[in-house]
């Protein structure tokens, strides 16, 4: 099997305004772990844009260098398309994160990229679930940010951090180490076989839960029964709500009719209550989780 690892650099974090300057993917064949092919694009954006001193801080990546060395990912549209073609993909972080911000920038040029059908391993989710309960010498919580995990397994820090591709391949190796430490299996998870770009919503043993807000951790279906003014306040008025959730959750609160003299069949049942965690999340909001991934 052949995955795509890839990763992003950006002018900030709210992931439907900001824009990807750089874009790695890395293309591995996991019988061996071997790297197949790679690209990496420092992306100049269109139009008009701003690199905060923070963000360049972090990345090291200049304005005056985009102009110098970026493209435009409108440029190299066709080869992204092509190079993922077939292909599942790996991230750490990304489908919080990087695919969704991919998503936002291919949109705003009018650009399609086939996301559905597709798996999106998560080094990140798979690293918070092996250290889950985990606890450093000093009684702490351990990190999980990518270079902590590298580091947890590999002894040492790795060099490059916050460059993308250098990412990329700590990366695959981090995947690489929990695949051999826990096998394929258990790397197969429900959420990541979709991708839900506005952050509303996850899928799990085929329902649909919502990931932020007061209500995060109850599905769809739960919610019908606690507060169906809720999703439709999310479906009507939340100003970030993408077309695809609004699709998800309108086929719940707006069933279609069934034909005249169609026997009716027990409902499926409603999955139990989850237990919210945590605050609302409001658009562009990032964890502390997501601000720490280095």
């Amino acid at each position: 099997m052949q995955l795509v690892a890839f990763d992003t650099e950006t002018t900030g974090l709210d992931v439907q305004k900001e824009h990807i300057i750089q874009l790695s993917l890395v293309k591995v064949e996991t019988a061996d772990w071997s790297v197949v092919d790679q690209r990496d694009w420092y992306i100049l954006p269109e139009g008009d844009f701003t690199i905060p001193a923070e963000a360049e801080a972090v990345h090291h990546i200049s304005k005056p260098f985009l102009l110098e060395h970026g493209v435009s990912l409108r440029s190299v549209y066709d080869d992204l398309v092509a190079f993922t073609d077939g292909c599942d993909f790996l991230s750490y972080n990304g489908n919080g994160y990087d695919a969704p911000i991919l998503h936002y920038n291919l949109q705003r040029l009018g650009l399609d990229f086939r996301f559905e059908g597709r798996t999106w391993y998560d080094a990140l989710l798979l690293e918070r679930i092996h250290t889950a309960g985990m606890v450093d010498e000093n009684g702490e919580k351990v990190h999980n940010n990518l270079t902590s995990a590298y580091t947890r397994y590999y002894g040492h820090p790795f060099e490059g951090a916050h460059n993308s591709l250098d990412d990329v391949m700590a990366t695959i190796e981090v995947f690489k180490a929990q695949v051999a430490a826990h096998g394929w299996e258990w790397a197969q998870r429900d959420e990541f076989g979709f991708i839900c770009f506005d952050r509303w919503l996850t899928k799990k043993g085929g329902y649909y839960y919502l990931t932020q807000g007061g209500h995060k951790g109850e599905s769809i279906e739960s919610m019908m029964r606690i507060d169906r003014s809720y999703l439709e306040w999310i479906v009507d008025k939340c100003k970030w709500t993408d077309d695809q959730t609004r699709q998800i959750i309108l086929a719940v609160l707006s069933p279609k009719p069934m034909p005249q003299n169609t026997p009716i069949t027990p409902k499926t049942p409603i999955p139990p209550k989850t237990p919210s965690r945590g605050k609302k999340r409001s658009k562009g909001t990032i964890t502390d989780a997501d601000l720490s991934l280095f």
